[in-house]
């Protein structure tokens, strides 16, 4: 939902609309952990404040507006629009409500040879989401404490190392998302039933790097 989707068919997309194919002048304005994160909660929960997430991300609000105004010039974030705050409560004033204008971000696998601009823009954004979601999972283990057992037992950390051809790289990635497919998908600002809790449902499939480059 926040973070990278290579540029592949993926079943769980509702409409092209969902998604914002990225080009190096969205990955310069993105590529910052602070905007990543805001996007996130935007993505997430639906239309918020800045005062709101300046208190989720411990930031001050004219911090998290500042931000918040660099990603509506991406094209990123816009206003609210009053149909988008129906059922939100509103502690009244005039303050500004933000939403997210896409749900995924779609990012080119590998720039155009030669590109070494977007080459570097893609790696300092790739970078970013890489530490975002280090970030997640290092908040899951300082928060699991507060969690029933139940929900605890649901976490889990492994990895596979595998030797695979490039197709079958791709083909596992692929696969992994038509299974994710198979389950509810989380709606931002919907409603969460009392034995459900919002999922972070992470891989990450790369060749190892501790490890010559095969030629070609």
């Amino acid at each position: 939902m926040t973070g990278e989707m290579p540029q592949r068919h993926h079943p769980w997309l509702e409409s092209a609309d969902d998604t914002v194919l990225a080009d190096t002048a969205i990955l310069q304005a993105v590529a910052h952990p602070l905007r990543i994160r805001l996007l996130g909660l935007l993505r997430l929960h639906g239309p918020s404040t800045a005062t709101k997430l300046a208190a989720q991300v411990g930031e001050s609000s004219g911090l998290t507006s500042y931000h918040l105004r660099n990603l509506a010039s991406a094209g990123l974030v816009t206003d609210a629009e009053p149909d988008d705050l129906a059922g939100i409560r509103q502690t009244g004033g005039r303050e500004r409500w933000w939403k997210a204008v896409h749900r995924f971000t779609s990012v080119p696998a590998t720039p155009a040879p030669g590109d070494e601009t977007s080459e570097a823009v893609r790696e300092d954004y790739v970078r970013t989401m890489l530490a975002n979601y280090s970030g997640a999972s290092q908040r899951w283990l300082a928060t699991a404490h507060a969690w029933p057992k139940q929900w605890r037992d649901t976490a889990g950390f492994s990895d596979v190392i595998l030797q695979l051809t490039p197709d079958e790289a791709i083909r596992l990635q692929q696969e992994i998302y038509e299974l994710t497919a198979k389950y509810r998908r989380h709606q931002p600002g919907g409603t969460v039933e009392p034995d459900q809790a919002i999922i972070a449902a992470q891989f990450l499939v790369f060749p190892h790097p501790d490890q010559e480059p095969p030629p070609g």
